[in-house]
Parts: C-alpha cells; structure tokens; sequence
C-alpha cells in the first residue's frame, strides 16, 4: 500500500498495512504511524494543503510521532488550532510535535472534524474524546511510553483541549492540561452570562496556561478567570502572559520558535514535578483577631447584658442591618424574635471563628442562629491570600462546629454564599469559588440541627447576571434587596423560630408561593421526597428531570413506590431506555405536584450540590384544575410559576442547559375547556422562552390527529402517557439529552 508522506523525519516507524484489521485487544502490540480513533492501523493520514495545513478531514485520526529517547517521560495529545475551520499542522502540529519529542515525550496529533458551521465543533469534540479515551486505556499497545498521558491544545485547539477535560470524570483526567493561547474561553452558555468553558469542580491535572500579551485581551481575561477558578478549586496551576510578539492566537507561526520565551518556560513546566498538598492547618479555619476591637467590645457587653432569641452572624452584608436604610427590614424580620446582630464588616471566616472563641455567643442559648459569611475569603483585590473552595467550605464547618459545641440547642441556618463580584454582574472566579464552596457546605445540613438557605436567586436577573438595583455594587444587597432575601427566607426561620411569618407581603399567585405537600396520592410525597435528598449525591446526574405524576411515571431513581413502599412498575420503560439508558438521571417527578410545590422542593434541598448538564421541567398542568387544597390558576400565573422554577434551577446549577417542556394537551375531547386553557399557556411559554432564550419543546402536535384527537395508545387516561407516548417525548429531547 502506498504511503502518503506528511511529516517526513518526524516519522520513526512504518505504517503496518498487512495488519490493518487488528484491534486494540489483540495481543501483538500495534507501532504505526496512523491510527483511527477507533484504534486501527490506518495506511495514511488527510492530505495536507501546499501551506502545509488541513482544509478537509475525510477521517479523523491519530498521527503517532515517538520521541527518539528509549524512555519517554509520557505520551502527549496534541490539538492544533485553526478555528475549526483548518487545522494548522505545519506550525502548531508538526513543529510542535518536534519540540515535544525534543522534551522526551511522545506525541499522538489529532486530526478532528473541521468545517465553516459551529456545529462542528461537537463533532471535534466527540473525536478528541475518543481519542483520550483511546490513549488512556490502550496507549502502551501502540508503543506510546511514560506514565504521564497530557493534553496540549493550541489557539483553537486549546479550546478543544479545556473541552475534553470539562467532560471528563474525576478519575480521567489527564496529568497535566496545556492550553496555550487557547480561543473562545470567553463565550458564555447560550441565554445566560455564564462561562461555557469551566474547570472541572475536582482537577487531578496541572494546568499551564500561556498567552503573548498582544493576543486578543477578551481571551487572556476569561482565560486569566479560567486559571483563578481552577486554583479555586483545588487545582494547580500556572498563568504566564509572556512579552511575545511573534506568536499570537490568530496567526498560523511556530509558538515554539526560536527567541520566543514560550519554549522555555513551557519546558520548565513539564519538567517540574507536581506539588505536594500543603498539609498544615487550613488558613481561613484559624481564629484570626479581626480590626473592628471597638465593635467586638460592644458586642461583648450586649451579650453579658442580655439573652437574645435569634442570632445573625456574618460579614459586612449582616452587618448592614444596622444602618437607617436597612432597619425597616431589620425591624419587620428580626427585632420581634429579640436578635442580635453580629455582623462584622469585611470579616472571613477566620475572624468569625476568633469572636465566637473570644465571647460573642457566651452565656447565650437562641433558637436559631442564621449564618453568612465566605465572600471576603476569596477576595483577592483587598487581601493578601485568595482561600480556595476547599479552604473557604472548612472555615465555614469551622464555624458551625463551633457553634455547635457552645450552642448544642440552637437551629444554625447555614445562607448559600451570596453571588458577587469586583469586576461587574457576570460571573467571575470570585462567584465561581463560592458556589463552590457553598455546594461542599451545603452536605453540612441535617434537617435536625444544621439547615441550607439558598436565596441567591432573588438577586439574579434570568440570565444568571447580578441584578444591578437589588446590588449596586454587585456585592452587597440593597435594602429593597435584603427585604427579599428576608422573605425568601421566612418560611425556613418561622419554622425553626416556631411563631409565625412575618411576611405581611400579600401574593395573589398561589403557583409562586412554595408550599409542600398538598395532595394524597397512591406514594408518600414526604416519603420520596427524604429519597431524593438520600440519593442525589450518590447519582451524581448528569440529567435530571423535574415535574409532576407525568416525569415520576416515567421510571428511573429514586424508584416509583406506593405509599405502603413497594416497588411499583413504571409506565414507559422502553422509552426511557431509549434515551436516558447510558446517562446518570434523577427523577424528581412527583405525583399531584403542582409548581408551587416544585418550588417548596428546590427550596429544600433537592438540586443543591448537583452538577447536571441538563434539567428538563415538565410541570403546570395540575395548575390547570382546582382540589379542596389549591384553587386553578389563570396562564399567566401558571407560566410565572414555571419561570420561578427556571430562575431557581438557573440559580442553583447555572450551566445546565434549561429544557421545558410545553404542557402536555388533556382530556379525550378536543372542545374541553382545559385543551383551550393549555394553548394558551403554552404560548405564553413561548413568549417566555423566546425572551429568555430558554428551550422549549413541545410534543403536543405529534401526540394528536388533526381533528384534535388524541392519537392510537398514546394516553392512558388523557393526561399520562403510555410507552408509546413516553417515546414521543423521548425522540423530543434525545437531542439535549445526547449532545456532547
């Protein structure tokens, strides 16, 4: 077979052509120059252009170029950019390569999909996925040596590169992640303000990140983010915006060249071994006097003077209540329950731990203390020492242990951190390390002793920005701001206090006042719901449904049970192992509900801490009929019940994608009233997600015939579907479901 030369001394071994049928479990170890991500020897690679790039891939595959050396440190995935449209295999390919094998590594180059249309770029994704995959588990066969396996991506193939890893599990990562001028880091989730590119919330790899300092200044800052967030997640990393001028991301040169400092400092780096974790004392759970002694003294003497009911603990957004323009909340929420406030103005969990060791909760025994604190931690502008998630997430269980033991009695309500940011209302590494942080905080709650508020959803536009009127500075509340926070929280604080609300607000849409069980029905509503909270963590979904008998029906975990706990079959198995059947998927589908109880249920705690790519929300039609126990709600109160459930879901799992579902059509009569009700508000919902650039899909028209009907075995009773049924709406959402 003839072989087509592209990389001519790079190539250290032929091409095994008699072999071309062996796989990857044969015994005799494969050593070719081609291989297709299937692992099979191929004869030859894509053509190459006269400037020495591709500008068509016929077949994506893995050039293997090995290090001269008998003992390589590690094999390389190499990613050459050139905006998916080329690949740039001359300069960020082959000249590449050459310096890699030069640093004693072999190297596997990809050849990935490339065209003019963004959707390539999944197509891209699924082949450098394949190829880690390949390499992680089968890369000695093919000759490829060392223990390290990294990924280097260039330009745009450090976007690819930052790609694969955001879909890997923990236990897949590769050693080491290299992105050098990596593009399109500053793209954002499409309807939000969220990155779409993050780091996984647990890196096992080193991340090098390198920019000339004359490249595209959007990309060296989301890339600058994306290094602070990977830090703040526990990872190491390392950021260098390098004097060059000879490379930049949109040029097609050799970023290794001569004279270039990148060479240099990137050979450093793979050369360097790993950190050792510092295992001393966590920093931000060491008591550390704070500045304000004056105000720690008269806190001191209030508390010797006086028991006090309800305490509020925290930082500067506490300590606000006490200003005039903050007192008309502090007067309707908290003096009525005799509080105090022990609020301390830019104070970290280190000083508050250093106030309640020095006095502040002696002698005190309240029903509930609420805690607030963490932004300080990871404010780098104002402080020397940034603290990780990690760091920030044990101050926290600092404090409420500590809380604990002088305080055994008392309900501690643990607040989400509050989103917030120095650089504008977007989402920066600051707002990152928090949520996660607050996600690690969150498995702190007992439901007996130790309570999670997330009220952050109240100071979010829809599209996940901060709401500049309700905080101005994009850190602190304003006082219409703190109202709300009070409100949201009322519910949970009325509970525990043991009076009544004191949320005089009158609300006439019954869809958005969170309220939990409403209706009996053949399962135990508390029963499921304590289920979710057990299990969510454990399946870790990467999908998770939400709605009423119509999702629960459908199967999956937790498992459908009647009230007396039995198993009970689900209506569409087929269906669902149709399109969930590889995917980890939470079901938080409950019989009878309502929105408003969708919206008690994510209140407490039933998408807290989860990371799924995709929720799909299937709720409202029992909106539509009243009970005894909740009257009908019009269309527009229905739809604002759902975007409520959509802020909330936004809120607490930002880069989800949102996909809801259009309320099924009921009942067997075309003229009934409820056919009528449902049109319209679906196309409210419409409105709603054109606005919001929400997903909306509707399977209505293939449920039904075109007098209205509802199609053969379709509905089992014209409001749940059969399997049949089910299908329908499982063709409807693969596409999300199934995107890379």
């Amino acid at each position: 077979m003839k072989l087509t030369i592209t990389l001519g001394v790079f190539f250290l071994l032929g091409v095994l052509t008699a072999n071309a049928q062996v796989g990857v479990k044969d015994k005799k170890m494969v050593r070719a120059a081609y291989l297709s991500l299937n692992g099979q020897p191929l004869g030859e690679a894509n053509h190459l252009a006269a400037d020495g790039n591709l500008h068509n891939v016929v077949k994506p595959l893995l050039l293997l170029l090995r290090a001269k050396s008998g003992s390589p440190k590690g094999t390389i995935l190499l990613i050459p950019g050139g905006g998916y449209e080329t690949i740039r295999m001359k300069n960020e390919g082959q000249k590449a390569a050459a310096f890699l094998n030069q640093q004693n590594f072999d190297v596997a180059l990809l050849e990935y999909h490339i065209g003019k249309t963004t959707a390539v770029r999944d197509s891209a994704l699924v082949d450098a996925l394949k190829a880690f995959k390949l390499l992680k588990t089968d890369r000695a066969y093919f000759g490829l040596r060392g223990e390290r396996l990294d990924i280097i991506g260039i330009s745009s193939g450090g976007h690819l590169a930052a790609r694969i890893v955001q879909k890997l599990n923990d236990d897949e990562q590769p050693d080491d992640l290299v992105l050098i001028s990596p593009q399109y880091l500053d793209e954002t989730s499409i309807g939000t303000v969220f990155p779409a590119l993050m780091p996984p919330v647990k890196p096992k790899a080193r991340l090098f990140v390198s920019f000339s300092s004359n490249d595209n200044k959007a990309w060296i800052k989301s890339c600058d983010e994306y290094a602070k967030t990977w830090k703040g997640y526990e990872g190491q990393e390392t950021f260098k915006l390098l004097p060059d001028s000879a490379y930049a991301s949109q040029n097609d040169s050799n970023p290794f060249a001569a004279g270039l400092q990148l060479p240099g400092v990137l050979k450093d780096f793979l050369s360097s071994t790993p950190l050792v974790e510092n295992a001393g004392p966590n920093p931000a759970a060491v008591p550390v006097e704070g500045w304000s002694k004056k105000r720690h003294a008269e806190k001191l003497e209030a508390v010797a003077k006086e028991k006090f009911d309800l305490i509020m603990l925290g930082n500067s957004i506490t300590n606000n209540f006490e200003y005039p323009n903050f007192q008309p909340v502090w007067n309707q929420f908290f003096a009525p329950r005799k509080a105090i406030n022990l609020g301390f103005g830019g104070y970290r969990t280190e000083h508050i731990l250093w106030n309640i060791e020095h006095g502040e909760l002696d002698g005190q025994s309240p029903k509930v203390l609420v805690l607030e604190i963490g932004t300080n931690n990871v404010d780098g502008k104002h402080y020397r020492t940034r603290h990780t998630a990690g760091q920030l997430a044990g101050g926290i269980e600092g404090i409420v242990n500590t809380i604990r033991k002088k305080l055994p009695d008392t309900k501690i309500i643990i607040l989400r951190c509050f989103p917030g940011s120095y650089d504008g209302p977007n989402p920066t590494s600051h707002r990152a390390i928090l949520e996660r942080a607050s996600d690690i905080v969150s498995k702190l709650a007992d439901g007996k002793h130790i309570f999670y508020s997330d009220v952050n959803h109240v100071f979010l536009n829809f599209d996940g920005s901060i709401n500049h009127d309700l905080m101005p500075d994009y850190l602190h509340p304003s006082p219409a701001a703190a109202k709300l926070w009070a409100r949201a929280m009322e519910p949970l604080l009325s509970e525990l206090m043991g009076d009544k609300s004191l949320d005089t607000d009158t609300v006439s849409n019954t869809a958005i006042l969170p309220v939990s069980k409403l209706e009996n029905d053949s399962y135990n509503w508390w029963d499921r719901h304590a289920e979710v909270l057990r299990v969510k963590d454990s399946i870790n979904p990467e999908v998770v449904l939400i709605g009423n008998s119509i999702t629960h029906f459908w199967g999956g975990l937790p498992q459908l049970r009647y009230a007396d706990g039995k198993l009970r079959e689900p209506n569409g198995q087929t269906s669902w192992a149709s399109v969930f059947g590889p995917y980890r998927v939470l079901n938080l589908g409950f019989g009878w509900d309502r929105t408003q109880n969708v919206l008690w249920r994510l209140d407490h705690g039933e998408l807290d801490g989860l990371h799924p790519r995709v929720v799909v929300v299937d709720i409202g039609t029992n909106n539509t009929t009243p009970t005894k126990n909740a009257r009908k709600n019009t269309a527009a109160e229905i739809v604002e019940g759902i975007r409520e459930i959509c802020l909330r879901v936004r809120s607490k799992v930002p880069r989800a994608q949102i996909v809801v579902m259009a309320i099924f059509p009921r009942g067997k009569d075309p003229l009934n009233p409820l056919r009528t009700l449902i049109k319209e508000i679906n196309s409210q919902l419409d409105s709603f997600a054109k606005d919001n650039n929400v997903t909306l899909v509707d399977i209505g028209p293939s449920m039904l015939a075109a007098d209205g009907t509802f199609l053969p075995d379709m509905m089992l009773d014209y409001v749940h579907p059969t399997d049949k049924g089910y299908q329908v709406w499982a063709d409807a959402i693969r596409p999300y479901i199934t995107a890379p």
